[in-house]
């Protein structure tokens, strides 16, 4: 063994600890697991390489290593048959061709024997691939070789994973979305003991859903809500509120519930550390965007308007006139780097929907706030909370599209009617229309459904929904919901 060879051998040492221990140290495989996991530890044994995309810092390499220990410990996986590579260690850097001379080491030193003539499975976990630009070209050989491997990958952004190779997987890769943790999962990470109280699960609820939708009978699905809600005591619900409002100003990024941190610490790391990294590496170097501050103003004025329809013009305007194409290269590199998505206002026809007319929502309410400063006392202001109400709203019926119809794209959409009256979503599901109204407010008035009631006639629609504060009912069609509720469906 020269020399690089000695040194990459000890780089490998380092990152595959359970080599020497046969176990994953507690601080990275830690002991919460999201939804997601229990999805991913099904992919271990499919014949596709697996990709896991999603933001910086959401926890992709924590199912990573989750997934190693489970391996190791349930799977009972001999623990040098499992390889890890970090591509964004500096070490790698410096690496020509760091996957295959790390596989090159791996089979002298560790595995001894060769990959090709391996019977058993060989585990093999890239953490930020799209460091390296040729990572796809060489899983493919590895892949068109039939060797006996299983393949995770992880990457924040399609085209930073894909900018060279966008041919070289097609039909060899399973790609799988990770986005910030859900209302649900950050119940279960915080606070335990309001979980344990909720005693219908998220699939029942969604079963539900689509039968109501199927059999045109919202009866169904709302007496699922209710024996749900009339579980829980009126402590519970109280508790319920609590939770959702500090969603609402923290999002589903893990670090911001780190019990060691204030809202104030956390948010300065967030908004001065991985917003950066995600503009400087994630978006600049892959996209080789020529104003990095261009595009940093356009997320502030697209956080500062989350929820709105908003006016390219003006946009533009504040951008220093930029041409249109620019614009739309912005928000193209915003939506794939997961900052955030739109939604277009919806017709019949797939033809004439235009791309002029949308509304934008910040992905993740606290990536917002941090970004801007928000604090814990500006939360307060009912224009905000409606916003971000809404915001998180429009992220859960994205996910709740997806679940049920995984085949399709997850868009939504918006309405306005003749007189430009407003409804916030149309949720296409199955070739049904369920209109969706978000009044995150404490009194429900009559004209708050208006334009509700309108599109459930206009389209026919098995049922339209209320997202609210308090109210809970079910009249003229229509289930009235309190947002913190119907999270849980999602």
């Amino acid at each position: 063994m020269d020399e690089k060879e000695l040194q990459l051998f000890r780089e490998l040492q380092k990152e595959n600890v359970w080599w020497q221990t046969n176990s994953v140290p507690a601080n990275l495989a830690r002991d919460f697991k999201r939804s997601d996991y229990f999805v991913y530890k099904e992919l271990l044994d499919n014949n596709k390489i697996n990709v896991i995309i999603g933001p910086r810092r959401v926890g992709k390499s924590t199912i990573i290593y989750q997934l190693i220990q489970y391996l190791t410990k349930e799977k009972k996986v001999p623990s040098k048959r499992i390889l890890f590579l970090s591509l964004e260690r500096p070490f790698f850097e410096i690496t020509k061709n760091p996957i295959t001379e790390s596989i090159k080491v791996y089979e002298e030193n560790i595995l001894k024997e060769s990959i090709h003539s391996s019977k058993e499975s060989i585990y093999l976990f890239i953490d930020e691939a799209s460091r390296n630009s040729e990572w796809a070209v060489t899983l493919k050989q590895f892949f068109d070789l039939k060797y006996n491997m299983k393949y995770f990958v992880s990457g924040s952004s399609s085209p930073a994973l894909y900018q060279k190779s966008s041919e070289s997987l097609v039909g060899r890769k399973n790609d799988v979305l990770m986005l910030p943790l859900k209302f649900r999962d950050v119940l279960r990470f915080k606070y335990p003991i309001i979980e344990k109280n909720l005693q219908i699960g998220t699939g029942q609820l969604r079963e539900k859903i689509k039968d109501a939708m199927n059999n045109n009978n919202p009866k169904v699905f709302y007496e699922l809500l209710l024996k749900l809600y009339t579980t829980i005591n009126p402590s519970i619900e109280t508790d319920l509120h609590v939770a959702l409002n500090e969603y609402l100003l923290r999002g589903g990024y893990p670090e911001f519930y780190d019990v060691h941190a204030t809202w104030e610490e956390s948010s300065r790391i967030m908004r001065e550390a991985y917003f950066e990294a995600i503009i400087s590496y994630d978006i600049l170097k892959v996209f080789g965007t020529r104003n990095p501050e261009n595009l940093k103003k356009l997320y502030i004025i697209l956080a500062l308007n989350t929820a709105d329809i908003i006016n390219m013009s003006n946009i533009k305007r504040d951008l220093g006139n930029i041409s249109r194409t620019a614009l739309d290269d912005y928000f193209y590199q915003l939506q794939e780097t997961h900052l955030i998505s739109t939604s277009l206002l919806y017709k019949k026809s797939r033809r004439k929907i235009g791309n002029e007319l949308k509304k934008v929502y910040i992905h993740d309410t606290g990536m917002r706030n941090a970004v801007l400063g928000i604090s814990e006392q500006d939360i307060k202001q009912p224009d905000l909370l409606g916003a971000l109400a809404e915001s998180v709203a429009h992220n859960h019926l994205r996910r709740l599209k997806f679940c049920i119809e995984p085949d399709k794209k997850n868009e939504l959409f918006f309405w306005r009617d003749a007189y430009k009256r407003e409804l916030d979503v149309i949720l296409e599901l199955r070739g049904k229309i369920i209109p969706i109204e978000i009044k995150f407010q404490e009194t429900i008035r009559s004209e708050d459904i208006k334009v509700l009631k309108a599109t459930l006639k206009k389209f026919n629609s098995p049922f339209g929904i209320l997202l609210t504060k308090k109210s809970f009912q079910l009249k003229d069609n229509i289930i009235s919901v309190p947002l913190w509720l119907f999270l849980l469906v999602c």
